[in-house]
């Protein structure tokens, strides 16, 4: 009797075998996306509206079930607002990614009083840039020198507190004592720049090529933050080697650390691990392909040079270990 049950059960061990291939080649094919809206967390027009809507073109091709993508403007405080949103009630199925500062990922340091949130619990998909960021004015303005820039009287325009374009201004005027003034308020990069065709500001800072092309012969280019290759190999100070005092050097370092994933896309805590797998890989396709790639050319002097969702999870913790004085110093400087 014995025997017989010992055989029946040897004979069931490939069904059980093949019953757990199937299984998990189920799970595996499980992830297939519909309709993704892509939420963008400045106005329309601005950098990170225009790489969401370049990225909305193309990205459902390399995802399960090539989903039709659609973008949706929600500014607010430099995309703070976003990232609350993102952390908080947004679905955590895949249906909505969020393009966000790459600044959100130390805000909460940086701004506690308003960024109340925790950056470990943002999923990451990855990024496009890892380039300098600028300083640029209006050539109407006649802010046109490093020397200029910092012992001029003039204003200078960003989002929210939180944002790029805040804390790069931040920098210069607190790290170099420099006598431009910040408005803050504006929805996106667009926005600025209108209000610098208009007169109404100078220039505006932590901005990317994004933003310099197709109007360069309007613009100056001040100065640079982190490191990497100059848009048109024009040779420009970086802002952080004229810091004399070396604890404030440091702080400015840390802060330059987001440029290495400029213009980020992530989605909501809870989202499945295929899910996120899924979009990380279809982006890292995305960012190689031929037609992907020209678009981009069509539309700026960009040069993608994208980061992973895997390493940007890496590098977050990593920025969140740094010495506390020195984020101390950091919090300073981007008052």
């Amino acid at each position: 009797m014995l025997v017989v049950i010992f055989l029946r059960a040897l004979r069931a061990v490939p069904f059980l075998a093949a019953s757990i291939v199937f299984a998990m080649g189920a799970q595996a094919q499980a992830v297939e996306f519909k309709t993704i809206t892509i939420k963008v967390g400045y106005g329309p027009g601005g950098g990170y509206d225009q790489t969401s809507r370049l990225i909305a073109r193309h990205f459902g091709r390399f995802l399960p079930g090539n989903p039709d993508i659609v973008v949706q403007n929600v500014p607010g405080g430099g995309s703070l607002k976003l990232t609350k949103m993102v952390l908080g009630s947004e679905p955590s199925d895949g249906s909505v990614i969020a393009s966000v500062s790459e600044a959100m990922s130390y805000a909460p340091v940086l701004d506690p009083q308003n960024a109340n949130f925790d950056p470990l619990a943002l999923q990451w998909i990855g990024s496009l840039v890892n380039e300098p960021a600028y300083c640029l004015t209006a050539k109407s303005s006649g802010v046109d020198t490093m020397d200029k820039f910092l012992r001029s009287d003039f204003l200078i325009g960003a989002t929210g507190k939180s944002s790029v374009t805040y804390i790069f201004a931040a920098l210069v005027k607190n790290g170099l004592k420099a006598k431009f003034k910040i408005v803050t308020g504006f929805e996106g990069t667009a926005d600025i720049e209108l209000a610098m065709q208009r007169g109404e500001i100078a220039g505006m800072c932590g901005v990317s090529s994004y933003n310099i092309s197709g109007n360069r012969d309007t613009l100056n280019l001040i100065g640079t933050f982190g490191s990497g290759t100059v848009a048109g190999k024009e040779k420009l100070i970086r802002f952080s080697d004229k810091i004399e005092d070396t604890k404030v050097r440091e702080a400015a370092a840390l802060i330059e650390t987001t440029l290495q994933f400029h213009h980020p896309l992530v989605v909501p805590p809870g989202t499945p691990k295929e899910t996120v797998e899924a979009l990380r890989k279809g982006y890292m396709e995305m960012v190689r392909d031929p037609a992907f790639l020209a678009d981009v050319g069509k539309l700026s002097e960009m040069t993608v040079n994208a980061t992973s969702g895997e390493d940007i999870s890496r590098l977050v913790p990593k920025q969140l270990k740094v010495d506390p004085n020195v984020f101390e110093t950091a919090r300073n400087l981007v008052k």
